[in-house]
């Protein structure tokens, strides 16, 4: 009796270090798919959002002369303004990681404590304490009108009171970024009901697919009624970019099946994706200016939708192990980047602010002058 016991606790430990890595693996290929369960973490995804933050710090902070004169400078500047895909990265990768957070605990007691609790200790402090830091820091002089009520409730992305372009509040405190943590915020809120009742993995990924559709036809409706494009409707509103969330939960939910597809062949067509529409935006970067490259219809609705699949691509070859993404997104500086990426999001504008007149800055612009007139000149 006492050696079964022994046994029956050694299976229970091993029961529970499966639950907590769940790695499915296909035997017709040598081909390992790490799926992070309840408590257990994959490197490779700190380094995915370093990649995310990274694109939005070479966007807003990087700043270019459009118009220098010199080709590849100004093509390096056409390109630099892809960076705006850093946030979709960041959506793909939100909905990635919460649903599978969800459905992995949607059948545990507590299931709405648990999961909004910690959604409040990871997200509110930072947001909260760095308003109220505002609130207190009179020489910046914002000017907080109504803004106040919007931002503590998590609706600047609606432009129901402002616009969502209007929250530039003072010279040196710009909160037009905060629009995206809005989405999230919104999306925390209404997809884990879904979860809750539907629980089913197949019909949960049903339902994604045709919220997906809704939220694709619905920017498609806003632009042919006319709605201008960068920082409107289609751009900043979850219904409008709910796509961008679920292709990210549906992979989740795909991996989390009984024989999830993870062939070779599938790694190489998630390849294709990720370098075929990375180089359509390419091209369209190094066609139109950033604000017209918004401004196009063919990337203001389904644009949106494959950029979503092409980095929910990226994210399912990251998670390979052995794999030369794994290895690329493990590497130490990049997650370092991603570990602190919601800090660096909430406060980059601001400090980017205070430290660009800095010398180092103003050397990096003069060497960039000089070389600019060098190159020209030759």
């Amino acid at each position: 009796m006492r050696y079964w016991r022994v046994w029956d606790k050694r299976n229970k430990l091993a029961a529970r270090l499966y639950a907590a890595q769940t790695i499915f693996v296909n035997p017709s290929s040598n081909s390992v798919v790490a799926v992070p369960g309840p408590g257990h973490h994959l490197p490779a995804l700190d380094g995915v959002r370093g990649l995310a933050i990274l694109l939005v710090l070479v966007y807003h902070l990087m700043l270019f002369n459009n118009n220098s004169g010199h080709r590849w400078i100004d093509a390096l500047a056409q390109v630099r303004g892809l960076g705006w895909m850093g946030v979709d990265l960041f959506f793909v990768l939100s909905g990635f990681l919460i649903t599978g957070i969800l459905y992995d605990t949607v059948h545990q007691p507590h299931f709405f404590r648990n999961f909004y609790m910690r959604r409040f200790l990871r997200i509110f402090p930072l947001y909260y304490g760095f308003l109220f830091l505002l609130l207190l820091t009179p020489w910046l002089d914002v000017t907080w009108g109504g803004h106040a009520f919007v931002l503590l409730a998590y609706l600047q992305n609606t432009a129901i009171w402002f616009p969502i372009a209007g929250f530039h509040l003072a010279p040196l405190v710009d909160l037009n970024h905060f629009w995206s943590l809005a989405v999230e915020e919104q999306f925390y809120l209404c997809w884990p009901l879904l979860v809750f009742f539907i629980k089913d993995r197949r019909r949960l990924m049903q339902s994604a697919l045709v919220l997906s559709a809704c939220a694709l036809g619905l920017r498609v409706l806003l632009r042919l009624h006319g709605i201008p494009v960068p920082l409107a409707p289609m751009h900043a509103w979850t219904l409008c970019r709910m796509d961008t969330l679920l292709i990210g939960g549906m992979l989740a939910l795909h991996l989390r099946g009984e024989n999830p597809l993870i062939s070779r062949a599938i790694a190489v067509a998630a390849q294709v994706m990720l370098f075929a529409t990375m180089g359509m935006m390419l091209l369209f970067a190094l066609k139109f200016p950033r604000n017209a490259l918004l401004e196009n219809f063919f990337v203001g609705t389904l644009g949106y939708t494959l950029i979503a699949i092409a980095f929910a691509a990226l994210i399912f070859l990251a998670i390979q192990k052995a794999s030369f993404w794994n290895r690329f997104f493990c590497a130490a500086w990049l997650r370092r980047l991603g570990k602190y990426s919601y800090g660096i999001y909430v406060l980059h504008i601001l400090v980017g602010y205070f430290s660009w007149p800095s010398a180092l800055s103003m050397q990096l612009r003069g060497s960039a002058t000089h070389f600019m007139k060098c190159s020209s000149c030759g």
